[in-house]
């Protein structure tokens, strides 16, 4: 990769921060173990979900955080979760010799809904949603560069909860 922070460098490091902010969400809902460990998060991890969890902040291994999630997404039929209006904070190249930035901040709302099956089997009983903003701190990992892959992981996450609903809306009559 480009030693200066050139525009096509810049570029490529606001697609792949994208791109692990949107696995990110994708991995919460296919249930991806795996994935959240290899390709979104660095392999220790700050995290504050107090606002929806309670407890303190944590730091924890990837791979722990990522096992304690397994029952509850998988507690639910299906889960959708989406981002938007992500806002990634990288400095613009300017042209001169400037270093590439090994860290950056991210901002993005955050949307999680979970589903149950209706007498139909289709999973459309919406038993819980939660939604706010997240806080980011991306890292960029030289050594999974160097294997061709991308290199940004999440080094800390904080959710600012803006909504919360709990349990199924009645159903009309």
């Amino acid at each position: 990769m480009s030693a200066t922070y050139d525009v096509q460098t810049y570029l490529l490091d606001r697609a792949n921060i994208h791109d692990t902010v949107f696995k990110l969400m994708q991995s919460f809902d296919e249930v991806d173990t795996p994935k959240l460990v290899n390709a979104v998060y660095a392999p220790k991890v700050h995290l504050d979900y107090t606002a929806i969890m309670g407890g303190e902040p944590q730091h924890l291994e990837s791979e722990v955080w990522a096992k304690s999630l397994e029952p509850i997404h998988s507690a639910y039929e299906a889960t959708q979760h989406v981002v938007q209006d992500l806002l990634i904070e990288l400095p613009q190249p300017t042209g001169k010799s400037k270093p590439r930035p090994n860290s950056c901040t991210a901002i993005c709302v955050g949307d999680a809904k979970f589903y149950r099956r209706n007498g139909d089997g289709l999973p459309c009983v919406m038993e819980r949603r939660t939604g706010g903003r997240y806080d980011l701190e991306l890292v960029r990992v030289p050594e999974l560069e160097e294997k061709g892959e991308n290199p940004w992981r999440i080094s800390k996450q904080t959710v600012k909860l803006s909504v919360m609903d709990l349990g199924a809306a009645p159903e009309a009559k």
